[in-house]
């Protein structure tokens, strides 16, 4: 398994020029990694289908610049999938066979190929969010300043 964009949300990132301000680069993983969070944030999980060819693909690790975080993005993971099944989280053993269902520490990204595939329909489900919540962005200042408008809107649910 590899993560994956949907088809939707290259056309929604198409018009932010990947280099337009000096020294930062919009790349396919910081739109994943936006729209991820979200999904997480308000565990919603996007459709199934509809997804491009990857990005990152399978048997990959995450870029130098996210590895430092992968372990937490393998444990929000884990804490949306509870929270959004309203798991009983004082049930050890259930949240330890939930758990191992979603990770495999042997995996490049530390996530069973069920994990991978719920984190693309968490960041499908974060897409959704956006582009319910604004208009495809034409610059990054513009898309960081929306996103943090959508986030606190989140925050207050």
């Amino acid at each position: 398994m590899s993560l994956r964009l949907t088809s939707a949300s290259a056309v929604f990132f198409a018009h932010i020029d990947p280099s337009a301000v000096r020294g930062v680069r919009f790349l396919d993983i910081d739109k994943y990694y936006a729209c991820l969070m979200l999904g997480l944030k308000s565990r919603k999980l996007g459709s199934e289908g509809d997804f491009r060819d990857p990005f990152l693909a399978a048997g990959a690790k995450y870029p130098d610049v996210y590895s430092d975080v992968s372990d937490y993005i393998a444990g929000l993971l884990v804490e949306a999938e509870i929270r959004r099944r309203n798991l009983n989280s004082t049930d050890r053993d259930l949240i330890e066979s939930e758990t191992v269902k979603l990770l495999d520490p042997r995996s490049p990204l530390g996530l069973s190929d069920t994990g991978i595939e719920l984190l693309n329909r968490y960041a499908a489900g974060g897409f959704e969010q956006l582009r319910d919540h604004m208009g495809a962005p034409y610059s990054l200042e513009v898309f960081l300043v929306k996103y943090a408008e959508i986030w606190n809107k989140i925050e207050s649910q």
